[in-house]
């Protein structure tokens, strides 16, 4: 049976997959998804760049709320020089 922070460590294994260099983005999409694994449910945040198709970041969480949202946008602004808009399913662009 697996642990409560199975997903989390999932992506820790794989996070050199989503190292990105700093540089200047044009757009970048945001979206989060529903994960069910042993009747546990997670939330996968991902970001890529609109251009490129390049996985900016991708963040796993228990919960669903804008504290979370948040941090995820903050590991994006990270890995881009400028401040690009930020697209998401069903929202305006901020």
């Amino acid at each position: 049976m697996a642990s409560r922070g199975s997903v989390g460590r999932w992506l820790h294994r794989f996070s050199k997959i989503f190292s990105v260099d700093r540089r200047f983005r044009d757009a970048v999409a945001v979206d989060e998804t529903v994960v069910k694994m042993h009747g546990l449910r997670a939330y996968v945040w991902s970001a890529v760049d609109v251009d490129s198709g390049e996985i900016l970041a991708v963040y796993a969480s228990r919960s669903r709320n804008m504290l979370i949202a948040l941090k995820l946008l903050r590991i994006v602004l990270d890995r881009c020089l400028n401040k690009p808009p930020i697209i998401v399913d069903r929202g305006p662009l901020i």
